[in-house]
């Protein structure tokens, strides 16, 4: 499409499988000029054949998102061919599976640094041209993981959580600039993230947390039966993209919304804490 095409200029973070391919999709669907980054363009052919199958077409650009370098000179080639970004969905993340003795501080460092500086990362590297434009969209694919602590995934949730309070502080300072910020919280998706995120799982079947973990895994078993797909999230995230009025926070099944509305209520965590020890079979 040419610079002048009115459609909305969309650039996606993380777009090789699972939710970031299913927002590139659903977005050059609704006629967006969307602008699917990946770290790796050898990783790209699920989402080349995605978009084939949908009848649809992306530009594919190389963005890794804990790179500053890679960062700045994608959003400046990006500028230069379309002059503006109208939407930003931050999606690139990585899971961290494992209660605090069976991670390293490395484990932990690289998982704040996908989810947190990099959304951060990219953020910032838009924000100025959406602000000298009056207006624009940032959405960031968080997690029930960032209102909610879970057992064995310690360093997981610190990363959400981060990403949370970062959005919440930024919201009303970008909000008057035109800007309107919205996070998106799954519960259970489908696909590639979870298995990649069960690294602990050949930790922690032997040791002093194997039972805990058994009992643990039981539970998420159990809510991953009626996951969402990724294509379920990335129909959410195009209709906040288009709400006149977005919203800060978005849960995308009842189920997490009554979740987060039980941690929201639990001011001192008593109730959360007896419902997370229940989950690791212990009263």
């Amino acid at each position: 499409m040419s610079r002048a095409d009115p459609s909305r200029v969309t650039v996606i973070t993380g777009c090789s499988s699972g939710i970031g391919l299913a927002c590139a999709v659903a977005f050059a669907q609704a006629g967006d000029q969307v602008i699917a980054t990946v770290r790796d363009t050898d990783r790209a052919g699920p989402l080349r054949e995605a978009l084939r199958r949908a009848n649809s077409t992306a530009q594919m650009a190389t963005l890794d998102v804990c790179d500053d370098a890679s960062v700045s000179g994608a959003v400046e080639q990006i500028m230069g061919e379309h002059g503006r970004v109208d939407v930003l969905v931050n999606n690139a993340g990585l899971g961290l599976g494992g209660t605090l003795e069976q991670v390293s501080i490395d484990e932990m460092r690289a998982v704040m640094e996908v989810n947190f500086f990099g959304v951060a990362r990219v953020t910032k590297a838009v924000l100025p041209s959406m602000r000298r434009a009056g207006g624009g969209r940032v959405i960031a694919i968080s997690s029930i993981a960032g209102a909610f602590g879970q057992p064995f995934n310690d360093g997981y949730c610190a990363s959400k959580f981060a990403l949370e309070g970062m959005f919440e502080s930024l919201q009303p300072v970008a909000a008057a600039s035109g800007v309107r910020l919205s996070l998106i919280e799954p519960g259970p998706v489908a696909g590639e993230f979870r298995e990649r995120a069960r690294g602990v799982e050949g930790r922690a079947t032997v040791g002093p947390y194997a039972e805990q973990w058994k009992a643990f895994l039981s539970v998420t078993d159990a809510g991953y039966d009626g996951a969402e797909t990724p294509a379920d999230v990335a129909d959410l995230v195009v209709r906040v993209a288009g709400e006149a009025e977005p919203k800060l926070r978005y849960q995308t099944t009842e189920s997490t919304a009554r979740l987060i509305a039980y941690k929201v209520a639990d001011l001192d965590g008593t109730r959360v804490t007896k419902m997370t020890r229940r989950w690791l079979g212990r009263p």
